[in-house]
C-alpha cells in the first residue's frame, strides 16, 4: 500500500507538468482552433535560458528564473506575430506544419548549441526530502504541486470572471460572430499566446528543479503527453485538462512502478485512441451543432 501511494505521488509531480503545458496548450486552441505543435518546445526553451543565465553567464538563480520566464513568453509571442498571423486561420494543415517547422528549428539549434548534451540545472532552491507515513517527498515536488493548482484556479476564475476572459471565451465559440460584433479577435489571440507561454515559462522552471536536468529534445516526449492530455480531456476544456493531466500522470507512475516504464507511454496513445473511439469530442468537451 505504501509503495502504491508513493507511486501516485509521484505521479502527481509528474502531472504537473502535464497540467501546465496542457492548460497553455488548450487555451490557444481554443481562441485560435489550431494545434500548436511548438507549445511543448517554450519548456525547452524557458529551462535553457534559465541555465544560461544562472549558471554559465554568472548572473545568479533569480536573475535567470526571470529570464527564462520572459523568454518562453517572448518566444510565444513572436511565434505568433512572426508566423501564425500571417497564415490564415482556415489554413490548418499550414499552420500545423508551421509550428512543427518552429519545433524542429528551435530543438536542433539548441541542441547545436550544447553539442546535444544532457545539461544539469542549477536549483531554484535548496531540496529538502520529507517523510509522512512511510512516503518520501521533496519541497520542490510541494511546491510545483501547489503552482500548479494555484495557476490552474487562477485561470479558470480569470477566463471566468474577468472581461478578457470573457472575451476570450466568446472568441473561442465563435470567432466568426465575435468579429460581428466588434471584439478584436487578433487582440484576445494575443493575450491568449502571452498568457499560455507564461504558463509554460514558470511550469519550466519548477518542473526542471525537481529534476534537475535538461535535453534539447525533451520537447518531442512531453508534446505527446500534451497532446493525450489536450484530446482525452476535450480540446478547449481548460477545466478538464487539468482532471486529466493529473489522471494520466498517477497512472503513468503507478503503471512504471509496477509493470515497468516500457509501458509509460503506451498509456497516453491509449487512452487517445479509446476517447477518439467512443467520446471524439473528449471526456469533457462538448459536440458542435453544425447548421
Amino acid at each position: 500500500m505504501i509503495s502504491f501511494l508513493q507511486y501516485v505521488l509521484d505521479g502527481v509531480a509528474v502531472g504537473s507538468l502535464y497540467v501546465l503545458l496542457a492548460l497553455g496548450f488548450t487555451l490557444i486552441f481554443g481562441v485560435m482552433g489550431f494545434m500548436n505543435v511548438a507549445h511543448a518546445d517554450l519548456y525547452m526553451i524557458a529551462v535553457f535560458v534559465f541555465l544560461w543565465v544562472a549558471a554559465d553567464a554568472g548572473f545568479g538563480v533569480p536573475a535567470g528564473a526571470v529570464a527564462g520566464v520572459l523568454a518562453a513568453t517572448a518566444l510565444g509571442i513572436a511565434i505568433y506575430l512572426l508566423v501564425l498571423k500571417r497564415i490564415a486561420k482556415d489554413r490548418v494543415l499550414a499552420l500545423f506544419v508551421a509550428t512543427l517547422g518552429v519545433s524542429y528549428i528551435l530543438e536542433n539549434v539548441v541542441a547545436k548549441a550544447v553539442d546535444h548534451r544532457t545539461r544539469s540545472v542549477p536549483a531554484l532552491f535548496t531540496t529538502q526530502y520529507h517523510t509522512v507515513a512511510g512516503i518520501r517527498f521533496s519541497n520542490a515536488q510541494a511546491v510545483l504541486l501547489v503552482v500548479t493548482v494555484g495557476i490552474a484556479a487562477a485561470l479558470l476564475a480569470w477566463l471566468a470572471r474577468s472581461q478578457t476572459g470573457r472575451l476570450m471565451r466568446a472568441v473561442a465559440e465563435n470567432r466568426e460572430l465575435a468579429e460581428i460584433v466588434a471584439i478584436d479577435t487578433g487582440r484576445v489571440a494575443l493575450i491568449a499566446v502571452g498568457v499560455a507561454s507564461l504558463i509554460a515559462g514558470v511550469g519550466a522552471l519548477l518542473v526542471a528543479n525537481t529534476s534537475l536536468a535538461i535535453d534539447p529534445f525533451v520537447a518531442n516526449t512531453v508534446s505527446l503527453k500534451m497532446f493525450a492530455v489536450a484530446v482525452v480531456a476535450g480540446v478547449g476544456s481548460v477545466g478538464g485538462a487539468v482532471v486529466v493531466g493529473f489522471l494520466l500522470g498517477v497512472v503513468e507512475s503507478v503503471t512504471v512502478g509496477f509493470f515497468g516504464s516500457e509501458w509509460q507511454n503506451v498509456i497516453g496513445l491509449a487512452a487517445m485512441a479509446a476517447v477518439l473511439l467512443l467520446r471524439p469530442q473528449g471526456l469533457f468537451g462538448r459536440t458542435a451543432r453544425v447548421g
